[in-house]
């Protein structure tokens, strides 16, 4: 795909997601029935109406691209071999916080050849903030070009990270690494939305963000962001980035390896827990 069909293709997400957006604001801070896929992974009917939108609107404007969207629990295994492309959909990145009235939350929409981000945009209605971006094209927020941030060292940076729906209790729940970042950064925040995390990477505002168990709905839109922006992005071990795997460091570039020895570290020989 050249660039300017790329160009073309990010500028309809836009149109598309902006849609979405302003359907998911008719039941912002509005009474609204809530559902759990499972003990605090809920779901709306805001989630369900977004997606029929975005799959219904994708569907017709990229005919030839296969689309995945998370309430559908459209997933599948995906090959190295296999670079076709693929747009992810999450409806409501954030859901919680959308239910409970929080304004951080998103619809994002990414595009991958095989399990590699391209392009993505990511939209927060309620912030009334969209980035949007691909490989080669930049990276833009509400239309500015922006960049990743220069912090050259991890005691001066502001992190990001979360902590997955299937981690809790368990023993393995990214708490001693969020507490060693905490101890080795101006500080860490943790504010449930990953697309949005690796938006604000993206445009500066962190310098680093890691997550595990995530979706690659969660990643595509904002990892492509990330890369759109002149940082980096990899798995937790520092390997390249395969959005089905769910563990993540995004990062400015310049403190990426300081914050991927550091998680190593903390990890001590555990496995780095991923999606299957």
């Amino acid at each position: 795909m050249s660039d300017p069909d790329l160009l073309a293709l990010v500028s309809e997400l836009e149109r598309i997601a902006r849609s979405a957006g302003a359907l998911i604001m008719g039941g912002y801070r509005q009474a609204r029935s809530i559902t759990k896929k499972g003990a605090i992974d809920l779901v709306t009917e805001f989630d369900l109406a977004s997606e029929a939108l975005l799959t219904r609107e994708l569907q017709a404007s990229f005919p030839a691209i296969d689309v995945i969207a998370e309430e559908a629990q459209g997933k599948r295994a995906i090959t190295r071999a296999d670079d076709s492309l693929r747009l992810f959909v999450d409806p409501i990145d954030g859901t919680t916080n959308f239910a409970h009235g929080h304004p951080f939350f998103c619809v994002s929409l990414g595009l991958c050849r095989g399990a590699s981000p391209l392009a993505g945009v990511v939209y927060a209605p309620a912030l009334e903030l969209c980035w949007r971006g691909g490989i080669g094209l930049g990276m833009q927020r509400n239309g500015e070009a922006a960049r990743v941030s220069r912090t050259q060292a991890l005691s001066e940076a502001l992190c990001a990270s979360g902590f997955g729906y299937d981690v809790v209790g368990a023993g393995d729940d990214n708490v001693p690494e969020f507490r060693a970042v905490q101890g080795r950064s101006r500080g860490v925040r943790r504010c449930g939305a990953a697309a949005m995390d690796l938006a604000l990477v993206a445009d500066g505002t962190y310098d680093a963000y890691w997550e595990f168990m995530l979706q690659p709905w969660d990643l595509a839109a904002g990892a492509a962001l990330v890369v759109a922006a002149g940082g980096q992005v990899s798995d937790c071990e520092g390997a390249e980035l395969d959005v089905q795997r769910g563990a993540v460091i995004a990062s400015n570039g310049r403190v990426h390896t300081e914050l991927t020895k550091l998680l190593s570290e903390v990890r001590d020989g555990r496995p780095v827990p991923t999606r299957a």
